[in-house]
């Protein structure tokens, strides 16, 4: 039985501990220890929902609990310092995208959990799609050729700048880049096989959120090459009506010498339209409801099996596996250090008005 507890309780924070109740009423291998939540509306609405302690601040948690594994899902400019302190524990850790916002924080967390031998995942749960893992394995089977250009959106509703990367907690932190473009540039590094990024293109767009007073970027263009020769243009936002059908609009187009290959990641054949809900086109791969063997409703999804991984990897810890022995297979903090040098450099590209060289 792997006791864990959950950094954060808000919206990503609620779905580690959907994944993780989950996983014991199925599985049974883990037990939600703990929780930890600065906001003690949401951390008396957490323990009521899920059965189990909220702390308000982590560092108790870490002390009191003992813990076999830790989650962290807090806001971005906050993975650091909580990272720092779990590390001094060396136990496992799940901590949510992007790994940091700064690259020499980001550098100073692998450098340390590597030192103390710490198993350390990131959480680019999109990695976990069926549609991205097939896509990866037609493009490392040649059947594109050799890549030369792509394209990835990923845009979400106005509610996303006003309401969570806007809310004063993010303070001015909150970007389409670091809360979604993130995942586009780690899908396409792991689907390219972690070429180097050598020259960053970007511009960013405001006037939208700013006219609320949040000021960070509505949408950001960026476009980088990388030392294998491919160009990938990344469009990030966050300004899209929010009466639109889906909460996110993504996708990708990946252009090579022998093929095109292209993914609509929000349609997916799901169509409805009721008074509740309006117009949707709903992403059931990333979350969608099930009966689970005691007939209560479950939650599956690549969101949620990104934390499952996480499990998976402790449990062969556990039984003897070695760090080294599970490389190449989870989100590392090594190559997420790639996907914040990235962002760094696309938000430098934009304040210098120009090109970034890596």
């Amino acid at each position: 039985m792997i006791r864990i507890g959950v950094i954060g309780a808000g919206i990503y924070g609620a779905l580690h501990l959907e994944a993780l109740r989950d996983r014991k009423l199925v599985a049974g291998d883990v037990e939600l220890a703990a929780f930890a939540e600065v906001n003690a509306e949401t951390r008396a609405a957490r323990e009521r929902e899920y059965g189990c302690r909220g702390y308000g601040d982590y560092r108790e948690m870490l002390e009191k609990e003992h813990l076999d594994a830790v989650t962290v899902a807090t806001p971005d400019h906050l993975h650091y310092e909580i990272t720092m302190a779990c590390l001094k524990y060396s136990i496992p850790l799940l901590v949510e995208k992007p790994f940091s916002t700064d690259s020499g924080e980001a550098q100073t967390m692998m450098e340390t959990a590597r030192t103390r031998g710490v198993f350390v995942q990131v959480d680019f749960h999109k990695r976990f799609d069926p549609y991205h893992i097939d896509l990866k394995m037609r493009i490392r089977d040649g059947e594109a050729g050799s890549l030369q250009y792509g394209y990835f959106w990923i845009e979400d509703v106005l509610e996303v700048g006003t309401h969570i990367i806007g809310k004063k907690s993010w303070g001015t932190q909150g970007s389409p880049v670091w809360f979604l473009g993130i995942h586009a540039i780690d899908l396409s590094l792991w689907m390219m096989d972690f070429p180097k990024p050598v020259e960053v293109y970007a511009k960013g767009f405001k006037g939208k959120l700013t006219s609320l007073g949040i000021d960070i970027y509505d949408s950001i263009k960026a476009t980088v090459t990388y030392d294998n020769g491919v160009t990938i243009t990344y469009d990030t936002s966050v300004i899209l009506p929010n009466s639109y059908e889906a909460r996110v609009h993504q996708g990708l187009k990946l252009v090579g010498t022998e093929g095109i290959m292209e993914l609509n990641t929000q349609y997916r054949g799901g169509r409805y339209c009721t008074p509740k809900g309006g117009m949707e086109t709903p992403n059931l791969g990333g979350k969608h409801r099930t009966f689970n063997k005691q007939g209560k409703i479950s939650w599956r999804g690549y969101l949620y099996e990104a934390v499952h991984d996480f499990v998976e990897n402790v449990k062969l810890l556990q039984a003897g596996r070695s760090i080294e022995e599970l490389k190449g297979t989870y989100p590392s903090a090594e190559e997420a250090v790639v996907s914040t040098r990235i962002g760094e450099a696309i938000h430098r590209a934009i304040l210098s008005n120009g090109v970034m060289k890596l």
